[in-house]
């Protein structure tokens, strides 16, 4: 028997999804915020659209600089995601205190988090702001992933052990601090 839930928490019967991390960056300041609310929307041009609400720190900073890069990361990550998810960057430097390590950009000026299992370089096309967050949409420039996760598709069950193949899965993100990788590919 399906039960009514409260529109507030309709959102989460469309979890799990990704659970991001992503960068920006403006006038030589680096943050980052974790982010689940990403979707693809264009195969030609590729972009993205990510919902961000207008009181993060990365709002602004995004609609400055026009330029961002989503890391994915993995299981290991999961406490890391939770924390940058809890904080803002305008009081706390999430890189420092979770102890997260930056590499250079390769398409953009924003840096990538070197232990996520890839990165989706992007910029801002438009922005709209049709509920309470804005919804960013983004080319993506550039993409690369870590070789043995990803072969068109995540690698998940690639893995000789259960634990190797969570490893080469994204984080996905079910609300609040609850976090699941896949488990099983199933082809049909």
């Amino acid at each position: 028997m399906k039960v009514e839930i409260p529109l507030s928490q309709a959102h989460r019967l469309l979890a799990p999804r990704p659970a991001c991390l992503l960068t920006t960056r403006y006038r030589g300041q680096v943050n980052v915020m974790t982010i689940a609310w990403v979707c693809p929307v264009s195969l030609e041009p590729p972009m993205v659209m990510m919902a961000i609400h207008p009181s993060t720190y990365t709002h602004g900073m995004l609609q400055r600089s026009e330029e961002a890069v989503l890391n994915i990361p993995g299981r290991a990550l999961a406490e890391q995601v939770a924390a940058c998810g809890e904080a803002s960057g305008a009081d706390v430097d999430k890189i420092a205190t979770t102890g997260l390590t930056l590499e250079s950009g390769h398409r953009v000026e924003v840096p990538g988090i070197a232990e996520c299992l890839a990165h989706i370089e992007c910029a801002v096309v438009t922005a709209v702001t049709p509920g309470d967050h804005t919804v960013f949409v983004a080319e993506i420039i550039g993409a690369w992933v870590e070789e043995e996760a990803f072969a068109g598709t995540w690698r998940c069950t690639q893995g000789d052990t259960p634990e190797d193949q969570e490893e080469l899965c994204p984080l996905l993100h079910l609300g609040g601090r609850q976090f699941c990788v896949p488990g099983k590919a199933i082809e049909v």
